[in-house]
């Protein structure tokens, strides 16, 4: 082997890994991935309700029907139609099974999932004693909940909206989707961690106190750290689950 040749391969070896995905392109994915849905069914809503009312349909009427809780989580179990396909779209990848490595949907080991779910309930414990300690009112978003679910359907539908499509579409997108594509920029593993929890504490809008977002963001660490530590989403969107389970709970039992 000749000096130059040795003296090529040293810089090859030296020379850093080029990132594979764009910043930019990465947040602006996010968003169609996050609003199209929205804006999708809030428009079939409109044709929808134009067509049951006829000629009683008012823009007043829409308003007050689209905002309601039946019809907002009616509407949140449908938009991962919308959404998982964009979401295919915008991995780039060749066949379900490296999606699904992309999106890091992996065997569970039972034990280490037990684990997590022990950190994630006394993270649960933690953020309830807090909230008790600074005696954070309940937010709105929390008692309009509550205050719908008047039968054994509406209850239903909070728990199979809130409980389970909820934290496994916000998973696979954020702890699955982003963190893969933010980890191949420059930020790497750690700012793909504390970009994708920003971004994750920024869309939940519906809650208005700030203390309310400062443990959204910390829950979204800690799904973060799930996410980084065992490379596994199914165990983010477990202690998701959990998280939101046992706040149902307490929402429709304690409060």
């Amino acid at each position: 082997m000749t000096t130059e040749t040795i003296i090529a391969n040293e810089k090859a070896i030296e020379t850093p890994i080029q990132p594979k995905a764009n910043l930019i392109k990465t947040i602006l994915w996010l968003a169609v991935i996050l609003f199209l849905p929205q804006i999708v069914l809030a428009f079939g809503s409109g044709i929808f309700f134009g067509i049951q009312q006829g000629s009683k349909s008012t823009e007043e009427g829409f308003n007050l029907w689209f905002a309601s809780v039946p019809v907002l989580l009616t509407l949140t179990l449908m938009t991962p139609l919308i959404t998982l396909p964009l979401l295919n779209k915008a991995t780039q990848a060749e066949g379900w099974v490296n999606r699904f490595e992309f999106w890091a949907l992996k065997v569970i080991d039972i034990n280490e999932l037990t684990q997590w779910l022990v950190i994630g309930f006394v993270f649960w414990l933690i953020s309830a004693f807090i909230g008790e300690w600074l005696q954070l009112p309940v937010e709105q978003f929390m008692l309009d909940l509550k205050g719908s679910s008047i039968s054994v359907s509406q209850v239903i539908l909070v728990f199979l909206t809130i409980c389970i499509v909820v934290p496994i579409m916000e998973e696979v997108v954020f702890r699955g989707w982003l963190f893969s594509k933010i980890a191949q920029t420059k930020l790497g593993n750690i700012g793909a961690l504390i970009l994708s929890s920003i971004l994750f504490t920024v869309i939940h809008t519906q809650y208005d106190n700030n203390i309310t977002l400062v443990m959204i963001f910390l829950l979204g660490m800690l799904l973060g750290i799930v996410r980084y530590k065992s490379g596994n989403v199914n165990y983010c969107i477990a202690v998701h689950m959990l998280f939101n389970s046992l706040a149902i709970i307490a929402l429709f039992f304690f409060l």
